[in-house]
């Protein structure tokens, strides 16, 4: 098989399963877990690791509140884009979520206060990411063709700039933002509490939470499950 076609299908599989990105980061984690006996417990530096996390969370939100429906999504098997997103967060940056992404597993893998793993992540996100962003330019090259490649010679890949910002021109909607982001809100609080329990574990040899991850954790819990009811309910329909 040729290389191209091997790295097309490995974009596919990447894109298929974005969703599952979490699992290979968070493996690292666990093959080191070694560093955790070295780890200091700071109250101010996790709540640093967590702010980390909430600037990729905001930087979700911003992106998925103004797009419209049939972009931006958590479609699987195919790639759709019944529009091109250049206005708002896609002004900035052609890749937000992805770099939202980037700010939540930095935010989680500073955790374990090992450069080792900081470093590895980050490549192996860079890697995954490289290969889905090269499958998805290919789908919207082939679909918007010109006003495409013109969007992308003046908005960078990765790297934000706000000199060419345009304001969004559609509403923001914060029914969207709970439809979809419910799940990376509680999945992300979970690798939180596991890095702590897992630290905690190897400091002490049982099992504890402090207030701070308890609160957060029941906090978020809560907020996901009503709006995962309200979504069964189909209280959270997008009026297009």
């Amino acid at each position: 098989m040729l290389l191209s076609v091997k790295i097309k299908n490995m974009g596919d599989y990447c894109f298929d399963n974005r969703g599952l990105q979490f699992l290979p980061y968070l493996l690292i984690i666990l093959v080191e877990l070694e560093d955790f006996r070295s780890v200091t417990e700071s109250i101010p530096f996790e709540i640093a690791c967590f702010a980390i996390t909430l600037i990729g969370i905001v930087i979700r939100i911003l992106t998925i509140g103004f797009v419209p429906e049939g972009t931006s999504g958590r479609n699987r098997g195919t790639q759709i884009a019944e529009s091109l997103n250049t206005k708002g967060m896609y002004s900035i940056v052609r890749n937000p979520l992805y770099l939202g992404n980037f700010f939540i597993f930095l935010g989680i893998t500073a955790m374990s206060q090992s450069w080792e793993i900081i470093v590895a992540n980050s490549l192996l996100m860079l890697i995954i990411y490289t290969l889905i962003i090269l499958r998805e330019e290919e789908f919207l090259l082939n679909k918007f063709g010109k006003t495409y490649e013109d969007w992308a010679q003046r908005v960078n890949c990765l790297i934000p700039s706000f000199k060419n910002f345009e304001k969004p021109d559609r509403k923001f909607s914060l029914k969207k933002v709970f439809k979809n982001e419910h799940d990376t809100w509680l999945t992300t609080i979970i690798a939180f509490v596991g890095i702590e329990i897992v630290r905690g574990f190897f400091e002490v040899h049982s099992f504890f939470l402090i207030p701070l991850w308890v609160y957060t954790f029941a906090a978020i819990f809560v907020v996901w499950g009503i709006t995962k009811y309200l979504k069964k309910k189909g209280k959270l329909t997008i009026n297009t």
